[in-house]
């Protein structure tokens, strides 16, 4: 199995979907490894059945989570890739916007959820996630969407806790380049960022939904300037850091589980024990 991902951008969002093809190979044309599809669900677009007939928006509402959006590159479009020694990584993600933790009763029914390789969170309010965190859910990326997110402010003890829990926070440079406020909105959030954590476990992902938007990842790390992070730290959040992200999800969708390691012959391991020793102690003299 697969588990370092080079360069990689965890966020290429689904849709639209007609552009998503170009976005994924302009994507691994500008030197990424690893994509990830993002498949984005709001927690006020879940129903059940007697709240659906009541639903306002018929064509956004849902009774389940979607399955993974899947995509597959032919040959000729894999040989254009410049600079690709191996074939490259598409992964897919699940992003869930919430304010409660009712939403849990929907992803708990649902069998389409296990197919997602990464599971991502956008909190409404530091509330919401810490009664998030004080649950058994378990998610591997806080994404730090401003739209979404009200007057949230990190303190060093969330902060923390989303870290020792085996989660990356995620920011997303797209919007910074197509808009001034955002930008400015994101510098003050990396500045409380750094006040509550000194920007540790921040990966940055494009989030963009036009190709114009995406930036190679030698630049994409130069950000760090722009973001009260270190040169270190830029060069980690598209590198390294995704391939942490990623063994977690592997380690969160295989479970906990028990390992007991027992000596069976305590004898014998004694015994080899001491010719190990003696056989070094040989060595030494010679």
């Amino acid at each position: 199995m697969k588990t370092e991902l080079g360069h990689a951008d965890l966020n290429i969002p689904a849709e639209p979907k007609k552009t998503l093809k170009d976005r994924v190979l302009r994507a691994l044309q500008l030197g990424y490894q690893t994509v990830a599809i993002n498949t984005v669900v709001n927690q006020e677009n879940l129903f059940n059945k007697k709240q659906m007939k009541n639903a306002k928006d018929k064509e956004s509402a849902m009774m389940s989570f979607p399955e993974p959006v899947k995509l597959e590159l032919t040959d000729a479009e894999l040989k254009s890739l410049p600079n690709q020694t191996k074939k490259p990584t598409i992964l897919s993600r699940l992003t869930i916007l919430f304010f409660h933790n009712d939403f849990l009763i929907h992803y708990n029914k649902s069998e389409a959820v296990k197919n997602y390789d990464l599971l991502a969170v956008v909190p409404k309010t530091s509330l919401s996630l810490l009664n998030l965190m004080k649950s058994s859910f378990k998610f591997d990326i806080v994404s730090l969407n401003l739209d979404y997110m009200e007057e949230f402010r990190w303190h060093r003890k969330l902060y923390r806790e989303v870290l020792g829990s085996h989660a990356h926070f995620e920011m997303n440079y797209a919007e910074m380049i197509s808009n001034r406020d955002v930008r400015r909105r994101n510098i003050t959030l990396a500045q409380n960022m750094f006040w509550a954590g000194k920007c540790k476990g921040i990966l940055l992902s494009s989030g963009a939904s036009r190709t114009i938007y995406l930036r190679p990842p030698a630049d994409v790390a130069n950000l760090s300037m722009l973001l009260a992070m270190t040169e270190a730290q830029g060069k980690e959040a598209v590198l390294n850091l995704p391939t942490l992200v990623y063994k977690a999800a592997l380690g969160r969708k295989m479970g906990t589980f028990r390992v007991r390691v027992e000596v069976v012959n305590k004898e014998e391991s004694s015994s080899d024990e001491e010719e190990e020793e003696g056989m070094d102690v040989e060595q030494e003299i010679g």
